[in-house]
């Protein structure tokens, strides 16, 4: 299943050591292969969709259009 990743720049699971590695530098694909996008949302914590609510559903609308 193709996949896109959201995750908030402020988010604290975002900032545990080596995450951000994982997640940019391959190995998160590794794990998920049809990985499409990864996003990092600037200003935002865990709760991304209450966060930026419009912002979100952007995101996920212009993954569903691709498909």
């Amino acid at each position: 299943m193709p996949t896109k990743f959201i995750v908030g720049d402020l988010d604290l699971t975002y900032h545990n050591p080596g995450v951000q590695n994982f997640i940019h530098r391959g190995g998160f694909k590794k794990f998920i292969p049809l990985l499409e996008e990864v996003v990092v949302m600037k200003g935002v914590d865990h709760f991304i969709n209450q966060e930026k609510p419009c912002e979100t559903t952007d995101h996920i609308f212009d993954f569903i259009r691709k498909l």
